[in-house]
């Protein structure tokens, strides 16, 4: 799959934020788990910046997309995916809805600090791209077993 783009599901929708930087990265973890150091979850070589805005950029709230300046081609096979984004003004943030884990899915910290805190909670978000699946079709394959 070439992810090109992640969609959030903003909680509560109506308002746009805008940062002064914003830096998306995407690679792959051999884990199922994060751990709290962050550059030690990434398979060695597999970090990739996939969007860069050293500049104003918005998100609208009604639909908080990222559309990624180079896409990242993801094979399962090479690991899990590892989604990292930062914004080193550290104010503001596009809220979304999340929901609990069996695990740790989630490191938060401040920017540039080599370690962070584990959550078990997953933003809710979609996951664009070649060959992404619309939401109602995993439903259905779902049902189907």
């Amino acid at each position: 799959m070439s992810i090109t783009s992640i969609t959030f599901n903003p909680s509560p929708p109506g308002t746009e934020v805008t940062f002064f930087e914003y830096y998306v990265d995407l690679g792959y973890c051999s884990s199922n788990e994060l751990g709290a150091i962050y550059e030690s979850n990434y398979v060695s070589g597999s970090k990739t910046r996939v969007f860069e805005k050293t500049s104003n950029v918005t998100f609208f709230a009604a639909d908080p997309t990222i559309y990624f300046d180079t896409p990242f081609v993801f094979d399962p096979a090479n690991g899990n995916l590892i989604i990292e984004i930062a914004w080193p003004d550290g104010e503001d943030e596009i809220y979304t809805y999340s929901s609990g884990t069996s695990g740790i899915t989630c490191i938060n910290g401040d920017y540039n600090s080599p370690i962070g805190d584990e959550f078990s909670d997953m933003s809710h978000m979609f996951i664009n791209g070649d060959l992404a699946l619309e939401q109602m079709t995993f439903a259905g394959i779902k049902a189907s077993f």
